[in-house]
């Protein structure tokens, strides 16, 4: 008999073994429920299609974290994803991964991404999930793969200028799934595809709701309401992983709950950025009422008149299409959200949307505006998927190899040992901005990765001859040492600057750390989605990145100057600061901007100590 009391073990709220085996449990009763659709990559938690097209096609994979099903395996088949990668509850999966997918149907001969092969990542704006298909869309480009990315924030719970971390992607990903799936399988090519994804993407606009949180296994009960907020059982703007809502209110009828989330997405509108445009009378519109998982077919159909009722007679909009079901939970939520496609005039989205596909969560729309009425089986895997195979980026190795040389060993040596004996020195300080304006850990962070630098310089597994090979070095050192967001920004900065290396040593070209240092704050600003003027290292970086053609005293100069101006910045729009207050944030530096500012003052007086 179990000594604790069936009600008070968190383990007895689901029909699960373990809350550790779950995810495992749930991969392995997908492939018994469709045999001869589905399989696994051994040893990953990632579902690809057991029927992969032999023809040159553009290869569509997602995911994220398990406990959204059907999303994503759900959408596995002809005419959407070719694979989903699935993470642990609610929490991204892990790079390697994701680059096990992108190798298992991709190949190193892709070079173009207008010859009708290459793969699509299409991602939901969550910085995990950001950075970790990026990091691996980035690696996969790097063995020789073609392989884009393309983001979705159609989340409408937070104001636009709020910056990122509000725009979360959330149901209306399966609209961009079925586009871009079609367009893939109509045989477009990749640039072709992600302009379908983009247009798809950009024209639509989700909000959610619920009177329930969410209680995932291994857990005793979800989020509860402190003691004057237990009338306020509603939660407008509710997110996918139960994050809180924009909004908390009495119970509201369903026609009321209707009325404010259509009227939340309309006055939102639909675009991406800080511009929109608005739904006009007469659009054609596709609507998605999804359920997060633990609401009734009952109440679901009420849900559907009222939504209907409230787009057509309030917004005289056309609803052309309208999906109904759970197509992206929140495990078991009682709650639901509602998507607003907006399509276009000439109606090349609707042919996407009602082109067929097998998968098997998608449910075909029976509304139309010219109506008036409204057995066990043995588990298959695929092979390893070359992994940990170097041949597979041979082609990168051999332009590595032409990179030999090119640069000073001293001087990188030197430069190195002075950026991570600055950081070593400032952990303290770093950690004191951080207690203030984040979550503390900053100083330790950096603290870990110059201590793995140097290490590694000093076994002499850190090549200080060689620009690709040093970029590459220290992405992994970096990889396998600090952790966290700091982490894998500057993994991916290196990784970028090591590939731009080798298309310079491809063209015959001399290295030039500007132009490659330049390119990796890009990268860190599309993968990890902020801009200058959010406080975060990107404020130091930027000016950094454009000041480099005068020399790295000038950079230095710059990312110092751009680091202190995050003290006089009251509003965050990025990272943990996003969650504080003008009072919190006033007089406090970014610590990651202020690390940047370091380790490049540090590097640019070795320099010039060395050129003296």
């Amino acid at each position: 008999m179990p000594s604790t009391a069936p009600n008070q073990n968190p383990q007895y709220n689901h029909f699960i073994n373990t809350p550790d085996s779950a995810v495992e449990d749930m991969i392995d009763g997908l492939l018994l429920m469709y045999p001869s659709s589905l399989t696994k990559i051994e040893s990953q938690n990632v579902i690809i299609r057991k029927d992969l097209p032999k023809h040159k096609k553009v290869f569509l994979l997602s995911g994220g974290g398990s406990g959204h099903e059907p999303s994503h395996a759900g959408w596995i088949g002809d005419g959407m994803l070719d694979g989903a990668i699935c993470g642990g509850m609610f929490a991204s999966p892990s790079v390697k991964q994701i680059l096990s997918a992108i190798r298992a149907v991709t190949s190193v001969s892709e070079k173009s991404s207008n010859d009708g092969g290459g793969c699509l990542l299409i991602v939901k704006n969550y910085t995990g999930d950001r950075l970790n298909f990026g990091m691996a869309c980035e690696m996969a480009n790097a063995e020789g793969r073609s392989c884009r990315m393309v983001v979705v924030a159609d989340d409408c719970a937070v104001p636009r200028d709020k910056g990122i971390s509000g725009a979360r992607g959330v149901c209306g990903t399966m609209l961009v799934h079925k586009a871009a799936g079609a367009a893939a399988m109509n045989g477009s090519t990749l640039d072709e595809v992600v302009n379908v994804a983009e247009r798809v993407a950009k024209r639509m606009g989700s909000l959610g709701v619920s009177i329930g949180s969410v209680c995932l296994p291994g857990q005793l009960a979800g989020r509860s309401a402190s003691e004057n907020e237990e009338e306020l059982c509603m939660e407008l703007g509710i997110g996918i992983h139960g994050e809180a809502g924009i909004e908390k209110s009495v119970w509201l009828s369903a026609n009321d709950i209707a009325d404010k989330v259509v009227s939340t997405i309309a006055d939102f509108g639909y675009g991406m950025g800080t511009s929109s445009e608005r739904l006009k009378k007469g659009d054609r519109i596709a609507l998605i009422l999804n359920n997060l998982g633990a609401t009734s077919n009952f109440e679901m159909a009420i849900l559907a008149k009222e939504f209907v009722n409230i787009v057509e007679d309030k917004l005289e909009c056309v609803v052309d299409r309208f999906y109904v079901g759970p197509f992206m939970t929140s495990f078991n939520m009682h709650g639901i959200s509602l998507s607003i496609l907006c399509l276009d005039a000439n109606g090349e989205i609707l042919k996407y949307l009602d082109a067929p596909t097998t998968a098997p969560a998608w449910v075909k729309s029976d509304n139309s505006a010219s109506q008036s009425n409204r057995s066990t089986n043995a588990l298959e895997s695929l092979p390893d998927s070359h992994e940990d195979n170097e041949n597979d980026g041979s082609s990168a190795s051999a332009l590595s190899a032409a990179a030999e040389d090119t640069i000073s060993s001293d001087l990188t040596n030197g430069a190195i040992r002075a950026a991570c004996k600055a950081i070593l020195e400032a952990e303290s300080q770093l950690t004191q901005w951080d207690l203030i304006v984040g979550d503390g850990d900053c100083g330790i962070t950096m603290k870990r990765g110059a201590t793995e630098v140097l290490e590694r310089l000093d076994n002499g597994s850190l090549s200080k001859s060689n620009a690709v090979k040093l970029c590459l070095d220290l992405a992994e050192a970096v990889s396998q040492s600090m952790g966290g967001t700091s982490g894998i920004l500057f993994e991916l900065f290196f990784r970028k600057m090591a590939a731009i290396f080798i298309e310079q040593c491809g063209r015959g070209s001399p290295v030039d750390f500007g132009l490659a240092f330049k390119a990796g704050v890009d990268a860190v600003m599309f993968y990890g989605g902020a801009q200058a003027g959010y406080r975060t290292m990107l404020d130091a970086l930027i000016p950094a990145a454009d000041a480099f053609d005068n020399g790295i005293k000038a950079a230095a100069a710059a990312a110092s100057a751009g680091a202190d101006s995050t003290a006089n910045m009251e509003v965050a729009l990025a990272g943990r600061s996003n969650y504080l207050g003008e009072d919190q944030l006033r007089g406090t530096p970014d610590p990651g901007a202020k690390a940047v500012s370091i380790i490049l003052c540090a590097i640019a007086d070795e320099v010039a100590c060395a050129s003296s």
